[in-house]
């Protein structure tokens, strides 16, 4: 069962059971369900009205010299346990039945101790106190007071029997009571059962991916918020597995690149020691050999210089600094150059370049130095997959329904293999080239798609290409309208 509904009912049938037991305790409470001072009254009245009228009959002046009344009191406290005093108006005690050998004789003042209005004693269990006046039965003049003390256990007998309604609230206080009393065992027994048991079995899976373990898979059948719990829990170690993994290859992609840079780097270095102690120990005969010499020494500095630039904006890469800086500006006279020094350096490498015939002249926010590094890119990739012959096409062209320019490059080259499509634009990859002899032959190592998507991004605009082997590959950069 879902643990927020099992919590609400649980919570919903506590507080019913809680109410219950309040209203139950309220109803034995309440004063309708305990005897009434009047009702006491009239039960002790009930008791003892019969020797009330004994007395009123005989006269209690009597009692001083009359021993068989006195008898008959006695008798009648000792089977009822109900204790009498009788005193005369003028105070005179003539009958107590604690001490009913002789006549009392004690002064009392009737006014004040004896007990005209019920009286509980604080004693437990308690005695009722109450005093009668005593009338003549002819003449009904006042003759004397009776003070009766009635026991606890007189009175219960006394009164009626409690009603079977009484055991409703003690049968419902009863139930609300168990039914509190299961919640809890039950609530124990589920927390042990279905809280902490899973989570002490978690702990085993989360030691496992702190030790760099990330194959063990943390499973639980029920269909409740441990179980989301758990399938959370096993999604966040099948990230945290893919981040390592990612981060692994990212190590040995960084690994490769540096590797081939150093590569690339030692090349034009050698060949530029090898012409350099060539001219020291004057193998160049004269000086057009020389500056024969110098040009192949320039030519491999300037690919040294550009393979370190590219190293560079890589390690910026990595560290989100490369400055981007897009200005307004009409985008032909921000182009223009561009295409031309490309078209030039395309068809020096024996490879036929189709030009655009116009340019769009409109305002786009663009980091001219930027976009070039990303044209460059790009056309040096085309270069890789094409051989002398082929064609790479730069062309322009605005696109108002989407309020952008585009800029397009494309070869009809070998094309991007499909096991390199998926990957082309994370960093440090490098896809298959047909021939890893060509690589040496061009101006650099490129960019890298990764940081060319990264400029293109940060100019609010797009990179997209579409490839098939042996007919070429197009891409093309969005830059949004000014």
């Amino acid at each position: 069962m879902n643990w927020k509904l099992w919590y609400r009912k649980v919570r919903l049938v506590a507080w019913l059971s809680l109410l219950i037991m309040l209203l139950s305790v309220g109803w034995l409470v309440w004063p309708s369900n305990q005897p009434t001072p009047s009702s006491i009254v009239n039960h002790i009245r009930v008791l003892t009205n019969p020797i009330v009228h004994t007395m009123e009959k005989e006269h209690t002046e009597l009692l001083l010299s009359d021993a068989p009344l006195r008898q008959k009191l006695n008798d009648w406290s000792k089977e009822t346990t109900i204790s009498l005093k009788v005193v005369l108006p003028d105070g005179t005690m003539v009958y107590d039945s604690d001490h009913s050998s002789l006549p009392s004789l004690q002064h009392i003042y009737p006014r004040f101790e004896l007990d005209y209005t019920l009286r509980i004693s604080d004693s437990e269990p308690p005695d009722y106190h109450l005093a009668f006046p005593l009338l003549d039965a002819e003449s009904s003049a006042l003759i004397g007071y009776a003070q009766f003390t009635v026991p606890a256990h007189v009175m219960a007998a006394a009164l009626p029997a409690s009603s079977p309604v009484i055991l409703v609230p003690w049968t419902l206080l009863t139930l609300a009571f168990l039914t509190l009393l299961y919640l809890f065992f039950s609530i124990g027994r589920r927390v042990q059962r279905d809280l902490v048991q899973p989570i002490a079995e978690l702990k085993p899976y989360a030691e496992a991916i702190l030790k760099g373990d990330y194959e063990q898979r943390a499973e639980w059948t029920s269909d409740n918020e441990v179980g989301e719990l758990y399938a959370v829990f096993d999604l966040m170690r099948e990230e945290i597995r893919n981040l390592h993994m990612l981060q692994a290859a990212h190590n040995q992609s960084h690994k490769e690149l540096i590797s081939n840079l150093s590569h690339d780097l030692k090349t034009p270095l050698a060949t530029i020691k090898a012409y350099v102690d060539a001219i020291r120990e004057g193998i160049c005969p004269d000086l057009p050999s020389v500056m024969a010499y110098l040009e192949v020494v320039h030519a491999n500095t300037s690919k040294m210089a550009v393979l370190v630039d590219d190293l560079l904006l890589h390690a910026l890469r990595d560290l989100e600094q490369i400055a981007v800086h897009p200005l307004e500006q009409y985008s032909s006279s921000a182009l223009e150059p561009i295409f031309r020094t490309m078209a030039h350096y395309i068809r020096t490498m024996g490879v036929n370049c189709e030009e655009p015939s116009t340019i769009p002249n409109v305002l786009v926010f663009i980091d001219a130095v930027r976009i070039e590094q990303v044209i460059a890119n790009l056309v040096t990739n085309a270069l890789k997959h094409t051989e002398p012959g082929d064609t790479i096409t730069l062309a322009v062209e605005e696109q108002t329904e989407w309020s952008c320019l585009r800029i397009i490059v494309s070869d009809t080259g070998s094309g991007i293999s499909p096991q390199d499509m998926p990957f082309i634009f994370e960093r440090y990859y490098q896809g298959s080239v047909p021939d890893r002899t060509k690589l040496a032959q061009r101006h650099g190592v490129g960019l890298g798609l990764s940081i060319c998507k990264y400029i293109m991004e940060a100019h609010g605009g797009t990179i997209e290409f579409h490839s098939k082997q042996q007919q070429g590959t197009t891409f093309c950069l969005t830059l949004p309208l000014s």
